[in-house]
């Protein structure tokens, strides 16, 4: 299960393997992303920047609007197996293709941007 939320808050069951579109607006025009531009995708424990736990670069092999970023079963698979939604923060970077980087949703005047896993059930071994 993956939900993108209007607020760009992104909830998933830790474990599954989901995949969401990248895209970006500026002064109301979908940006197109260029073949050598990259999509960065960090997560991090929430209000600590520093302890990342998923960070994930996708590079663009074709002039685009939308970029697909899946992360695996294991890439969502953080830390150990959980009984309660655990919040992360995210955020998104444009890295285009002269190594300028622009950050397309991360934290604002809104706040945090909200990665948030729902428990999944462990599997008897």
């Amino acid at each position: 299960m993956i939900i993108v939320n209007e607020d760009n808050s992104i909830y998933l069951t830790r474990g599954d393997d989901v995949a969401f579109e990248v895209g970006a607006i500026s002064k109301g025009e979908p940006i197109t992303f260029n073949v050598g531009d990259k999509i960065h995708f960090t997560v991090t424990k929430k209000k600590n920047c520093g302890n990342v736990v998923i960070d994930k670069t996708v590079p663009v092999n074709a002039e685009t609007e939308v970029v697909i970023m899946r992360l695996t079963n294991e890439e969502t698979k953080i830390g150990e197996v959980i009984s309660k939604p655990v919040d992360y923060w995210y955020d998104i970077e444009l890295i285009d293709r002269h190594g300028n980087t622009y950050t397309i949703v991360g934290y604002d005047k809104e706040g945090a941007k909200i990665f948030r896993l729902f428990p999944e059930g462990e599997a008897a071994r």
